[in-house]
Order: C-alpha cells, then structure tokens, then sequence
C-alpha cells in the first residue's frame, strides 16, 4: 500500500449539507434520497457547525429503543430531535477554537491533495473518523475512516 496516494480517489464528493435546526427525519429522508451517510451541518451563515453521520442516526434510535425497551413504529420524539442535539462537533468545535479558525476554514479539514498517510495522521490525534475536505469555495467532500480502508485494498 502506497501511503503516498492522495485522498481525492478515496473521498466522497458532493457532501449533503443541512442545517443544525433540521430533525433527523429531514436528515434520514435527505440522507437517504442522497445515498450519503455522512451530513455536514452548517448554520445560517454558512459556517460548519459539525458533522452527523448514519451512525449518529443509528445511536439517537438505539438510545430510545433501549431505554423503552420495545420495538415499536419510531415515535415523533426521535424524528423531531434537532440535529444541532447529536451532531458531531463539540469536541471539533472546541479543536477548532484553539486552532482559531471557525466556518470552512477549519483545522480539521485537508485538501484533496493531501496523503492518505496524513489522513491517518489527523483521524488518529484528533480521534475523528471522518474528515472534511476542503476545496475551492469550501467544502468539497469528505473523508471517513470507512474510506481509507479502500485505499489499503487498491
């Protein structure tokens, strides 16, 4: 395996961008329309707020299940639920802040140029698995941990 390869092959182009007010059925419906698991979630302004991925989805419902011990039809409580509430991005936020940089300028961003090595790199200090990519006028794609298995294979 080449370490050396850039993560432009690996990556997922066109990420879905919603909002941290969106629930998480607008965000499962969107998601699923788009065949993307990953959401970037952005505020008015534009400025990344975090991430939500099919996983996060997937929690927010086992959390529920669990603590009411049934499997029933999910209620409105969880479809409701606002995606600012389970986002990925407090622990980004913070990194963020004391990289002092905030919207898609963000320290936990590469380029599509960059080495998969350094995609390694940056999910292995910041403990991320998935990585915003950055590009002209923002955000271009992003990168998960799922994606960099693919890299091992080629």
């Amino acid at each position: 395996m080449n370490l050396d390869k850039t993560i432009k092959k690996y990556m997922k182009k066109e990420p879905l961008f919603v909002s941290p007010t969106h629930t998480l059925g607008d965000v499962a419906e969107a998601m699923g329309k788009e065949r993307k698991d990953i959401a970037v979630v952005k505020d008015k302004k534009g400025e990344v707020q975090g991430l939500v991925t099919s996983h996060d989805l997937f929690d927010a419902l086992r959390t529920w299940v669990l603590q009411k011990d049934m499997l029933e039809q999910i209620p409105s409580e969880i479809r409701e639920l606002k995606v600012a509430n389970i986002m990925k991005g407090a622990y980004t936020k913070e990194f963020m802040e004391a990289c002092g940089l905030t919207g898609t300028n963000v320290c936990i961003t590469l380029g599509e140029d960059d080495t998969i090595a350094n995609a390694i790199r940056v999910m292995a200090v910041t403990g991320l698995d998935h990585i915003l990519i950055s590009g002209e006028g923002g955000v271009i794609g992003t990168l998960s941990d799922d994606d960099l298995v693919k890299a091992f294979v080629d």
